[in-house]
Order: structure tokens, then C-alpha cells, then sequence
């Protein structure tokens, strides 16, 4: 009788050991529902945007009480639409509604400049329905207001000009009281992007500039010298 010393490979059999594991690749865990909920959530999150007209409109009156119920047109749409962002026909839309209702009205002061004027019903918006805007809306838009015209009142009290130089460029600031002129400063920059960038940090606060000067002439005193190993 013929015996196989090599059974086939159908009829091998594989040999357990002893404490062997079976490697089986675990399944990726799924997130719960609350775990999706979330990211869903923070995935769809964005910045508010301020594109509401009605809110606009109660944001006008608003600035417009904060600076005494007046401020030139074009402080206003410099606010609104190159600092704050909103678009030109929402914008265009509030003003038109705060206006055809009475709420400010469009005159000419003494210098020929069109100035918005806030009348008692817009006043009586500002106070009453200003907390229907956001905080933070309200915050962001009086900001804008604030910086602005401090701006323009930096540019009104100091003029600063720039002189191409053969080495650079100066700056020249001349501080103004009611057309006196008050202080006169002249620096030099090796160039005329550093002598520009300097007349933008003076305008962020000639008061304070000018007065840090004057406090350091005011306090100047006389070098010492030292004498003990004469």
C-alpha cells in the first residue's frame, strides 16, 4: 500500500498554537450623535454681518446723538461703508428710510458742507430702540465713529506734508490753533514710505505726540558731568 509522506494542501490542517491571538483590524470608532451635533455646528459657525437695514438706521441715530446730533454726509458713509464694511445699497436703503420719515434731515452748515442733522424722532429712535441692535454691532460701529473722527480732528489741528529730498524724504508737521500755528516740526526719513508711515503714527495722536514733547522741553535740565577722577 503506497502512503503519501506529504498529505496534499486540501487535506493540511493549520496548526493551533498555543495562546495565539487573532489579529482582527478593529472598526473606526463612530462619533456619537452629540459629537456630530457639535462639530456641525462649529462648522457652520461664521462672524455676524451686519446687513440688516433697520439695524443700520438705529445705528445712524445713534452715532448721530453721540456727536451731538450732527456730522458731515461723508463722515457718515465713510463709517458705514469703508470702516464697517456694509454695502452700498443697504446703505443707501437705511438713509433713504431715515430721511423720508423724518428722522434726520440733510442740511448745509457754515463751511457749505452737507451735514446730517438728527431730529426729535430720530432721537427718540436712538434712545428707544438702540438696544435692539447687538452689543456687539453697537460696539463695533461706535468704534468706527470714535477713531474717525478723531482722525479728522488729527487732520484738521495738525497739517503734514512730506518734501522729496536728495537723501529721502522729510515730514513736516505744523500744529494749529484756530489758524495760529503752534508748533512746527520738520524729521527727516530715508525715505518716503518711512517719512508717510511716520506722519500716520503722529496722526493717531497729536495731542499726546506734542505734549510728550512739550513735557520733555519742560523737564529738560542740564547734562551732569562727572568730575571725581579729574
Amino acid at each position: 500500500m503506497d502512503y503519501e509522506l506529504f498529505p496534499s494542501n486540501a487535506e493540511q490542517m493549520p496548526e493551533e498554537i498555543p495562546g495565539q491571538l487573532s489579529l482582527i483590524p478593529e472598526k473606526p470608532r463612530q462619533p456619537k450623535l452629540s459629537e456630530q451635533r457639535i462639530g456641525l455646528q462649529y462648522a457652520t459657525l461664521e462672524s455676524p454681518v451686519l446687513d440688516d437695514p433697520s439695524r443700520i438706521c438705529i445705528l445712524i441715530c445713534d452715532i448721530l446723538k453721540h456727536f451731538d446730533g450732527c456730522m458731515p454726509e461723508q463722515w457718515i458713509y465713510d463709517i458705514m461703508l469703508k470702516s464697517c464694511g456694509i454695502t452700498f445699497f443697504i446703505y443707501s436703503e437705511a438713509i433713504g428710510f431715515l430721511t423720508d420719515n423724518g428722522s434726520i434731515v440733510l442740511e448745509q452748515n457754515n463751511r457749505h458742507e452737507d451735514v446730517y442733522y438728527l431730529t426729535k424722532k430720530g432721537l427718540r429712535c436712538a434712545d428707544d430702540l438702540r438696544k435692539l441692535v447687538p452689543k456687539l454691532f453697537r460696539d463695533q460701529v461706535m468704534l468706527a465713529a470714535l477713531k474717525y473722527a478723531s482722525h479728522q480732528k488729527a487732520l484738521r489741528d495738525l497739517e503734514v506734508s512730506y518734501e522729496p529730498q536728495d537723501s529721502g524724504c522729510a515730514v513736516c508737521l505744523r500744529c494749529m490753533d484756530q489758524a495760529r500755528e503752534m508748533f512746527y516740526l520738520r524729521i527727516q526719513a530715508p525715505t518716503e514710505e518711512s517719512a508717510k508711515l511716520l506722519g500716520e503714527k503722529v496722526l493717531l495722536n497729536p495731542a499726546g505726540f506734542f505734549g510728550r514733547i512739550l513735557d520733555l522741553a519742560l523737564n529738560n535740565e542740564e547734562e551732569e558731568f562727572d568730575l571725581s577722577d579729574n
